[in-house]
């Protein structure tokens, strides 16, 4: 048996142990041997767990299509690479993987989310009162979290959020899409 195949036989054995759908494994065997062996090396590395590889393999596709590239290529990319490589935990860099392939997928949003995010850090809000944007900007929800731990530090948080009112109002108006930062 060649080596090709065995490599093709590890894909089959780590899909069987991890569960996935036998059309999931028939995508990822149509991405092409080296395409679907690196996303292989990529799943043993990060030890994905199957929706982690599903929404990879989802991604590598979308990217490959508007790119007009592989997967191959596009996992050997600089920025994927220290993330596969890099330091922390397995778990983290495998969400963060994830992350910078939704970030890749996903330009415009991207960019929007992190001038959201910088208009939030614009406010230097006191410790104690922060603003959660929603995970994935699918919403245009605004949650607002305060902490306060005596009567008198409410009263100065409540004091902040009052003199924030207008940039948070213009950020809840952003998040519905209705004006550019």
């Amino acid at each position: 048996m060649s080596a090709q195949a065995l490599d093709i036989e590890t894909l089959r054995a780590w899909a069987v142990q991890h569960h996935l759908p036998p059309a999931a494994v028939e995508r990822w065997l149509q991405m092409g041997e080296s395409d679907a062996l690196a996303m292989l090396a990529v799943a043993q590395e990060l030890r994905l767990r199957t929706g982690q590889l599903l929404t990879a393999l989802d991604l590598l596709e979308e990217i490959g299509v508007r790119e007009g590239t592989g997967a191959a290529a596009l996992l050997a990319r600089d920025d994927l690479r220290r993330i596969i490589r890099g330091g922390g935990s397995r778990p983290q860099r495998a969400s963060s993987f994830i992350e910078k392939l939704r970030e890749i997928r996903y330009p415009r949003l991207s960019r929007a989310r992190a001038r959201l995010e910088g208009a939030v850090a614009a406010m230097r809000l006191p410790r104690g009162l922060a603003l959660v944007l929603p995970r994935d900007l699918g919403s245009d929800e605004l949650m607002l979290k305060l902490t306060a731990r005596s009567a008198g530090e409410f009263e100065t948080l409540l004091q902040a959020l009052l003199e924030k009112r207008e940039q948070i109002k213009s950020l809840i108006e952003n998040l519905g899409g209705s004006d550019e930062l």
